[in-house]
């Protein structure tokens, strides 16, 4: 299955292009600023770029855990590998923050202006990757408390493609049906407010990219 997940060319810096152009299970289209993306809000611009480094994230633990670089287990011993294991702890958490900011700040304001049903979907899909993001966060704490060996290197596989597979889906539906319709949802003060709440408590650099090619 491909996804589509659209960023804006002021999103995306060559590197990360890379990265995400590795991740097989999506299909990355980007558009110039004169595109459909030019026309965000300010609280769309924020939770765009948002999305657009949980993707890097999502693609990098992808590419850790299939092909070539999948037969390879992640050595805590290897000071680099440690250093990326504790930063996707970290990551893991910040990415259900987010979640927990649109369910707890966002959702309610686009219930009050007819996007129940659409809340209620992507608040379904939380529930679903909420647990998923832990089980993973959980193996990883454990490999660097205690090792790795095969029974743990194929548990994080197997939760890291289960999450892959969510985030994809859930990603590209977030982009489509609420950063690219804030304007329809949120008047421009309440939108204006959120956006320097959401930067100055979350700001998007706070999700770090651990695993990341270097092709």
């Amino acid at each position: 299955m491909a996804y589509l997940i659209i960023f804006s060319a002021n999103s995306v810096r060559r590197g990360d292009v890379l990265d995400i152009l590795h991740c097989s299970r999506s299909l990355l289209h980007v558009l110039s600023r004169n595109g459909p993306v030019a026309y965000l809000s300010e609280l769309g611009e924020v939770l765009h770029e948002e999305h657009f480094r949980i993707l890097s994230l999502i693609c990098g633990i992808e590419s850790r855990v299939t092909g070539a670089d999948g037969q390879h287990p992640i050595d805590p011993k290897d000071e680099q590998e440690k250093e990326q294991l504790r930063q996707l702890v970290v990551s893991l958490d910040q990415v259900i923050d987010h979640n927990a900011f649109e369910e707890a700040v966002l959702f309610p304001l686009l219930c009050t202006h007819g996007g129940g049903d659409l809340t209620s979907l992507l608040t379904q899909e939380h529930v679903t990757i909420g647990p998923l993001a832990k089980r993973l966060r959980r193996i990883a704490t454990t490999i660097l408390d205690h090792g790795m060996d095969a029974e743990r290197w194929s548990a994080f596989r197997s939760a890291a493609t289960k999450l892959v597979t969510e985030m994809m889906a859930h990603l590209q539906k977030e982009e489509l049906t609420v950063v690219q319709k804030l304007r329809g949802f949120l008047d421009v003060e309440t939108d204006h407010r959120l956006a320097l709440r959401h930067l100055a408590e979350r700001p998007p650099t706070r999700i770090k990219i651990p695993f990341q090619t270097t092709t």
